[in-house]
């Protein structure tokens, strides 16, 4: 039976032999055989002339057989693509990477899209833009203030707002989603939020054990503009997933990245990075389909997609982010 060498293997099993029954010195033999010092003593140093297995003794795998099979049932059933599985199941787990995803496609030879299901995959329209994910998240106190931002990010472009508050109220609740409105380009057609108290009334009980019936600022607002508002299911703030990615993103880039003097300067370099993702950050995670990669891109293809649904047209709304852009840069 033919003897199998690693890849990168300097010398094959006689030559092995030879060296572990050779006086010669370490540097006789390494010219002799064109190899080095070290490898002729390892050679001399083993009582074996095969090579070891490289394969690791102890194989830790990324992806729990739960999370496998859920992976491949996402895949199987709709057929969408890569990063739109990668977000679902990081909803379960946020530890899960892309590439182990991808692995598995790989392993359950899923990763490419059978002939008869292209068709099917396609169908995006569902995910056309107007779906906001929206949360809350602190910020230091600087000032003797404190300071929250809200932020709505939305499902389709990845188009992100976000707006600094002293309060973490219904009140500038309702206030946010009157700039929410106000800046985004298309109409919003839903919002998912959790069940804080900024944003529902439903986990509110009576003084007898009855759960609150009247509807929050939030879904007043909502029903004033024709939105649907969605609620994660309680005790799970992971089911709102894309929203709470994007607030690290935010405090990776701005807060934990430098010390402010002042709430002004925390203010200005935080709407300077909001322009810059919407109009330069590359997203992995958009619809291929789309062949775009920032969220204005996004809106421009979206809009060739389907018009109806914006208020303004991408040029405009580019300009708009571009005179904000100087704005801020003015005010640094």
């Amino acid at each position: 039976m033919p003897q199998i060498y690693h890849s990168n293997a300097q010398t094959n099993r006689n030559i092995r032999i030879q060296i572990q029954n050779s006086t010669q010195t370490n540097a006789t033999l390494a010219k002799q055989f064109g190899t080095s010092s070290a490898t002729i003593s390892k050679w001399k140093n083993r009582d074996f002339s095969e090579d070891k297995s490289s394969a690791p003794k102890t194989i830790v795998y990324a992806l729990s057989e739960v999370e496998k099979e859920l992976i491949k049932k996402m895949r199987t059933s709709t057929w969408m693509s890569l990063e739109e599985v990668t977000e679902c199941i990081q909803q379960v787990n946020s530890t899960i990477s892309r590439s182990s995803v991808y692995r598995c496609f790989v392993k359950e030879k899923i990763n490419t899209i059978p002939t008869e299901k292209k068709q099917e995959a396609k169908k995006f329209k569902a995910y056309q833009p107007g779906y906001l994910h929206i949360d809350v998240t602190y910020l230091p106190k600087l000032e003797g203030k404190a300071a929250y931002l809200f932020v709505a990010i939305d499902r389709a472009t990845r188009l992100l707002f976000y707006k600094i508050y002293d309060q973490k109220t219904a009140e500038n609740t309702e206030l946010f989603m009157d700039e929410c409105i106000e800046f985004f380009p298309f109409q919003i057609s839903h919002i998912l939020t959790d069940n804080g108290l900024e944003f529902t009334n439903r986990l509110i009980r009576s003084k007898k054990g009855n759960l609150c019936q009247k509807p929050s600022k939030m879904d007043e607002k909502c029903k004033e503009n024709d939105i649907e508002h969605r609620l994660t299911k309680p005790n799970t703030p992971q089911t709102n997933g894309m929203v709470e990615r994007v607030n690290g993103t935010i405090k990776q880039q701005t807060i934990l990245k430098d010390k402010y003097k002042s709430r002004e300067e925390m203010e200005i370099q935080m709407n300077q990075f909001l322009v810059y993702y919407n109009l330069y950050r590359r997203h992995g995670s958009l619809r291929k389909e789309l062949n775009v990669k920032t969220p204005i891109q996004a809106i421009y293809k979206w809009f060739e997609i389907e018009p109806t649904i914006f208020k303004q047209t991408p040029k405009q709304f580019e300009t708009k982010l571009i005179n904000l852009q100087q704005k801020y840069n003015q005010n640094s």
